[in-house]
């Protein structure tokens, strides 16, 4: 593995994989498999840069972390010390950032269906501003306001026709999303702020364009939308706009290209394109800065709600590999983490990297099948439906008048999403243990039980070396809802 291009804070001691120089082999023996570790410093940098880089781009910019990617409180804790605020999605965000310690003005309130208890709990704390995702939730916002005797400061989020996002499921720039407003409706959500001049204080505007958004030109053309509809927005309201969140969306190179590789292609030589960035996620939000600042100029603040690039690449999943067969000449090894730890794996089919964290000096000489323990098909690390689907389209096209070798490619890489083998060295074998990379962000808060399967420890390497818990692995009882403990409690 000694040809990888592995980042800073990853390295290699002996034949081992290690993060800020501590051994994970050693790590996973510690505190058992499967395991999800992170570096406080890695996260720290991340948060720290992206701050600084949008900041000198335009001098009132600001960082608001996107908790949705990673909520758990040491990480938010770690991101509030860099002088970040935080963008939240529920009640339940807004109870967590309100408990690592951000302040109301620290924080801007998304979501497309907000609760009547969740609004309450916005209005009443005063946050910086709720991001009103329609025209019936600015009315909702101004019952709840006036039944208060509180104003609510808002941002009205619009879709800005813009396609970002490397899958359908992460493009949220469009109406046909479920997101954001269109042109009939923000008039109807202006008519509602005039009406009610005591409830709504109508603060800035939001758009959000997609996740994991690979090409510069798809922000800088929200920025120029955003200038448009500022002028109009504030021409309507009679008063300028205090702030305009451009969103987030900012891509992390999940590819891991090889030394002297150049293509997006990292396992046998699929075409990972729309997981591979071409530049950092802070120098993209420095040129979006910059360009909000010759288009929007500084009289209003900037937000910006990075998530997934603040967090990502902070964390890692190591997975010891419990079981091996072979199907003809094709090995396979089943791994003791799927999807029910990785669900992006399986609902959007994303790609994670592996290597063999004991065996980083081998060469990487065979190819796998990679599958996850549990009793479900679509529990692998390849697009199983995709290859499924690719072999029906393949038959009925292959022969038609007009269908080339060419078109036939174009359509199985639009069809099939991964890789479906991985290389790793041809002396991977049981009890080996597996790193997937870059598995920091939409993971913690998306581990279930399924199968029966406990959710995973997850540990975190702080600045001073020290290990801190973020959260422990289930225990058995912990797979019990507190009605069947209490009916186990009655039987005995």
């Amino acid at each position: 593995m000694t040809d990888l291009q592995l980042p800073d804070h990853l390295g290699t001691k002996g034949a081992h994989l290690t993060l800020d120089g501590h051994d994970l082999v050693d790590l996973a023996g510690q505190h058992g498999s499967p395991l999800f570790v992170f570096s406080s410093r890695r996260l720290a940098a991340n948060a720290s840069g992206f701050l600084k880089a949008a900041r000198t781009g335009h001098k009132r910019a600001r960082v608001f972390f996107a908790s949705k990617a990673c909520s758990n409180l040491h990480v938010l804790k770690v991101i509030r010390a860099q002088g970040l605020g935080i963008e939240v999605n529920s009640g339940g965000e807004l109870w967590k950032a309100l408990a690592a310690g951000f302040a109301p003005g620290e924080i801007v309130f998304n979501g497309v269906a907000k609760l009547v208890p969740e609004l309450e709990q916005a209005i009443g704390h005063g946050i910086q501003a709720i991001n009103v995702d329609s025209a019936f939730e600015l009315s909702r916002i101004a019952e709840v306001a006036t039944r208060l005797g509180k104003t609510a400061t808002v941002a009205l989020r619009l879709v800005p026709g813009i396609g970002g996002g490397a899958t359908a499921g992460i493009q949220t720039g469009s109406e046909r999303s479920k997101f954001g407003m269109g042109q009939v409706e923000l008039q109807a959500a202006l008519a509602i702020a005039r009406g009610h001049p005591k409830a709504i204080d109508v603060a800035g505007m939001h758009l959000h364009i997609g996740s994991q958004v690979l090409d510069l030109p798809d922000f800088l053309e929200s920025v120029r939308f955003t200038a448009r509809q500022a002028r109009e927005i504030a021409a309507s309201l009679g008063k300028p706009l205090k702030h305009l969140n451009l969103g987030g969306g900012y891509p992390i190179d999940y590819a891991h290209r090889r030394k002297g590789a150049n293509s997006a292609s990292s396992d046998e030589g699929f075409d990972l394109s729309a997981f591979a960035a071409a530049q950092p996620a802070a120098a993209m939000v420095g040129a979006v800065a910059s360009a909000a600042a010759r288009e929007l100029g500084n009289d209003s603040e900037i937000f910006f709600e990075p998530g997934r690039s603040m967090v990502a690449d902070a964390g890692l999943l190591l997975s010891r590999i419990e079981s091996e067969r072979r199907r003809g000449a094709q090995p396979w090894l089943y791994l003791d983490a799927g999807y029910n730890l990785l669900m992006d794996s399986a609902a959007v089919r994303w790609y994670y990297h592996m290597v063999n964290a004991g065996r980083m000096g081998a060469t990487p000489e065979a190819t796998f099948r990679v599958v996850g323990p549990l009793c479900d098909s679509a529990d692998c690390f390849f697009d199983v439906e995709g290859e499924y689907l690719w072999l029906a389209l393949e038959e009925k096209l292959t022969g038609l008048p007009g269908i080339t070798l060419e078109i036939l490619e174009e359509i199985r890489a639009k069809t099939v999403r991964l890789p479906e083998t991985r290389s790793l060295p041809a002396s991977t074998v049981p009890g080996d243990l597996i790193a997937l990379l870059d598995t920091g962000a939409y993971s913690l808060e998306e581990m279930f039980q399924y199968c029966g399967r406990q959710r995973a420890k997850a540990i975190m390497i702080n600045a001073d070396d020290s290990i801190v818990t973020l959260r422990e692995r289930d225990r058995p009882e912990d797979l019990l809802d507190p009605a069947e403990r209490s009916a186990m409690v009655a039987a005995e």
